[in-house]
């Protein structure tokens, strides 16, 4: 019997404990074999991810980077130069307005408009340097706050109030008379032809009045030289080399390039002097400036050059009134200069030019390579990158040339003076 119940044909059965506990020992075993096959393609999936973000990344990467261009563009520069009439029109308009509340707080206001007129007329004529003065004041104001709002953020870092070299101050400071010159014989020439056009379209002669010449001579007669300076000199060289050389002139430049950005740039600085004469006369000289700007990389250079011709003409023009006739005479644009002082000005001029170029001033970061932008432009970089401002040597030819071509050119002045 008992022999019998160890027979293998009659195994037990496993009660319900038994059974449940085979039943997850199995789900266990299983569970083990499964898991690493999920494991293995989870690794293969977050693998194939990074090895796609990788490829885009160095794709990102290899493509260049596209650098906005700053403005203002040509259409925007347009605008710009008929603002600056606007902001001359708004000074003038601020003088007249003080006239009128003047005349009115002293009780010397006429009853009707007749007198009222007459009024104003007489006074406008009386103080016509305080009119100029306060025009340019405002028009500075004006000019200064659209400005600082166009440019934005990080204006005068654009603009580049960087210092220049002496060296380059006193080649600019001596190049003042020879471009006043070739200034006042552009004037003359272009004075002339306009007065045989107007000969036949005599309406045209209205611009006469623009004169700006004309309007200094007249203030240089009752005015100190100190005021005429200020109202003729020191605003317009700070106000005009803001919105032009510092504004439009940045945006061409970047859009159209070196030439043609310059050559844009000082037809319209011409342009806003209104007379047809002083218009081409005033445009070679912008140029000059702009030039000036670019080798330099200092807003200040432009504004020297503009003061200092601006100043030279006003002294000229009050020299005229005070001294015998034949002591002024280079103040006159109406006197012919001779063709060998005019040949001598334009050789240093052209030489100046030359050694400006020679040693402009450079970016270059600390690999040795020349720093932009990305587009032609007198902005300094930002700080904290190692870049400094380089200045190339030019040959020490040049030196000994430039004196000889200066003292050629005051020579030729000497002997053959003005015709």
């Amino acid at each position: 019997m008992a022999a019998a119940e160890n027979t293998p044909s009659e195994k037990p059965k496993p009660d319900s404990s038994d059974a449940e506990f085979l039943q997850d020992e199995m789900f266990e075993d299983t569970d083990s074999v499964i898991q690493p096959q999920h494991a293995d393609s989870a690794v293969d999936q977050i693998l194939q991810e990074a090895e796609q973000v990788a490829r885009l990344d160095d794709q990102r990467s290899r493509k260049p980077v596209t650098q906005r261009t700053p403005g203002p563009g040509l259409f925007e520069s347009i605008c710009w130069m008929f603002g600056v009439f606007g902001a001359h029109f708004a000074g003038i308009m601020v003088f007249i307005v003080g006239t009128f509340i003047y005349l009115m707080l002293t009780a010397k206001l006429g009853q009707n408009s007749e007198l009222i007129r007459k009024q104003f007329t007489q006074f406008f004529e009386d103080h016509t340097l305080e009119m100029a003065g306060v025009e340019q004041g405002v028009f500075v104001f004006i000019v200064m706050a659209a400005v600082g709002l166009r440019l934005g953020r990080g204006t005068l870092a654009k603009l580049n109030l960087q210092s220049f070299a002496i060296s380059t101050g006193l080649l600019l400071f001596i190049s003042v008379l020879p471009l006043s010159l070739l200034s006042g014989e552009f004037y003359r020439l272009a004075f002339d032809a306009w007065s045989s056009f107007t000969e036949q379209i005599p309406w045209l002669k209205q611009f006469n009045e623009m004169q700006t010449m004309e309007l200094v001579k007249q203030m240089a007669e009752n005015s100190p030289l100190w005021a005429l300076v200020l109202v003729i000199a020191v605003f317009p060289a700070i106000g005009e080399e803001i919105v032009f050389r510092g504004l439009i002139g940045r945006g061409l430049l970047a859009r159209w390039g070196l030439i043609p950005g310059i050559l844009i740039t000082s037809i319209m600085f011409g342009m806003v002097h209104a007379h047809p004469a002083h218009v081409m006369a005033v445009i070679p000289l912008g140029m000059f400036m702009h030039f000036v700007y670019y080798v330099t990389r200092s807003f200040w250079a432009p504004v020297l050059v503009h003061f200092m011709n601006n100043a030279f003409a006003v002294t000229m023009a009050k020299m005229a009134t005070e001294l015998p006739e034949n002591a002024a005479k280079l103040g006159d644009e109406t006197q012919a200069v001779h063709p060998m002082i005019l040949l001598a000005a334009v050789l240093f001029i052209t030489v100046v030019c030359f050694y400006l170029w020679k040693t402009r001033a450079k970016y270059v970061k600390p690999n040795g390579s020349e720093w932009t932008p990305g587009y032609t432009s007198n902005e300094s970089p930002p700080p904290g990158n190692g870049i400094t401002l380089e200045r190339e040597r030019a040959a020490f030819g040049f030196y000994p040339g430039l004196t000889l071509l200066y003292i050629n050119f005051l020579a030729m002045m000497t002997f053959f003076g003005l015709q």
